[in-house]
C-alpha cells in the first residue's frame, strides 16, 4: 500500500510534497493512538473451526487481532502489486485497472471493520494502532490511486491503455 501511488505522486506531480505526506502520517498515528483503547488484562481466545466462523467471528471482534489482520494484508498487497505489474506490462487497460480497485473495496471495508473490532484482542496497544493505521493507509492508497486515475493518468497509463477510457492521449 502506498508504494506505487504515493511514489508516483511525489515524483511526477506537485499534488503532495514529502513533508505533507509525512505530516499526515504523523497526525494519523497520533489520532489513532489517542482513539485506540489499551487491551484488557484478560480476554478469551476463540479459535474458529470453519471459514464461515472465522469470517463471522473476525467481523464481530471475537478473534485475535493477528488472525484478523494478517490474512487480508497478505492477500490485498500482492493483488495491488499484481495489478500494477500487469498495467506496466501493458496487459491491463485503465478501465480494468480501476475495476479491480473497485472490486477490492468491499473486502477492504470488511477488513477495516474486523481489524477495528479485534484490536482489543492483542498483546500491546501499539500493535492495534499499527493495524488500524494500515487499514487507514489502504483507504488512503485507494484515494491516491483515484487521484492518479482522474487527474494524472499520463504518469501511469500509456496511450493504448487510455484510448478506451479517455478517447485520446
Amino acid at each position: 500500500m502506498l508504494f506505487n501511488s504515493l511514489a508516483l505522486l511525489l515524483e511526477f506531480t506537485t499534488f503532495i510534497a514529502w513533508w505533507e505526506a509525512l505530516a499526515v502520517g504523523v497526525a494519523l498515528t497520533i489520532l489513532l493512538y489517542s482513539l485506540t483503547p489499551p487491551p484488557p488484562a484478560y480476554w478469551e481466545v476463540k479459535l474458529p473451526n470453519t471459514l464461515y466462523l472465522y469470517l463471522q467471528w473476525s467481523w464481530l471482534g471475537y478473534t485475535r487481532l493477528s488472525s484478523a489482520f494478517w490474512p487480508f494484508f497478505l492477500i490485498y498487497n500482492p493483488i495491488l502489486f499484481g495489478v500494477d505489474y500487469r498495467l506496466q506490462e501493458g496487459s491491463f487497460t485503465a478501465a480494468s485497472w480501476i475495476t479491480i480497485h473497485i472490486i477490492c473495496l468491499m473486502p477492504l471495508i470488511y477488513w477495516t471493520g474486523a481489524v477495528w473490532r479485534c484490536s482489543a484482542h492483542c498483546t500491546a496497544r501499539h500493535w492495534a494502532v499499527l493495524a488500524r493505521l494500515a487499514t487507514v493507509a489502504a483507504f488512503a492508497d485507494l484515494a491516491l490511486r483515484w487521484v492518479i486515475y482522474q487527474y494524472y493518468p499520463n504518469i501511469l497509463f500509456n496511450c493504448q491503455q487510455m484510448i478506451a477510457q479517455f478517447g485520446d492521449c
